[in-house]
């Protein structure tokens, strides 16, 4: 047989591959949305004033409120988050609970980023004792991080990070943080753009997504027997 029948045969079982690979990469991340659109769907509106303990992953859209005050000094603004068309960062705010001694960061909405990357939004912000509440955010263990957390930016405040590392935030505070995040309620003042449920694309998009790259591969298979194994079945 041919160097070209070779290449034919290798090409088709990468793609194959491929899209199996990204249908599979698809359909996983339909099923952990949509156990978050299930828990969301199903948790009480209760607030509880008590800061989560372990396992936080029970804690996931628990509502809480807490008494303590900002860290307005230092500040981090999550780079890239995009509403509307539009580039901006998430603002994350360290937050102390005296009855809790604990530190955590609230996740205090989105701000446009400005002109250009060198203008650095101003985060006005005092350190008053005052009541919050918001929703907690868990992080799942799927997500993929890629370079530096400051990309050379580790220094002054706010300060630019490219993904929340909870362990390498601390570092940069000097302050244990916990490995959560609390969304601060929309209604509730010190905030910006809050608008959570809007930026996370649904299950049955992923979904969809899962369908269309397992047709393409299913499309592979056929184009695959029509011109390379059915011709060497005719050939005997």
């Amino acid at each position: 047989m041919s160097i070209r029948f070779w290449l034919v045969q290798v090409s088709s079982l990468a793609t194959l591959a491929l899209f199996l690979s990204l249908g599979t990469w698809q359909l996983e991340r339909g099923n952990i949305k949509n156990q978050i659109e299930s828990k969301q769907a199903s948790e009480s509106d209760d607030v509880v004033s008590a800061i989560p303990v372990v396992p936080y992953e029970q804690w996931r859209y628990q509502q809480v409120e807490l008494v303590g005050q900002y860290l307005p000094e230092q500040q981090f603004l999550l780079d890239n988050q995009i509403r509307d068309k539009q580039v901006g960062y998430s603002v994350l705010t360290p937050f102390y609970s005296p009855r809790d001694k604990q530190w955590f960061l609230v996740d205090r909405g989105w701000i446009a980023q400005g002109d250009s990357r060198q203008q650095i939004p101003e985060l006005v912000l005092d350190a008053d004792m005052r009541t919050i509440s918001g929703s907690v955010y868990v992080p799942y263990d799927d997500s993929f991080t890629l370079g530096e957390i400051a990309e050379g930016e580790d220094f002054g405040w706010p300060r630019r990070i490219q993904y929340v590392d909870y362990s390498a935030l601390s570092e940069r505070l000097n302050l244990p943080l916990l490995p959560f995040t609390l969304r601060l309620d929309a209604a509730l003042e010190d905030g910006y753009r809050r608008d959570w449920a809007a930026n996370q694309m649904r299950s049955q998009k992923h979904y969809g997504y899962a369908f269309q790259w397992y047709a393409m591969a299913l499309a592979i298979v056929v184009l695959w027997w029509f011109y390379s194994v059915r011709p060497l079945i005719k050939r005997g």
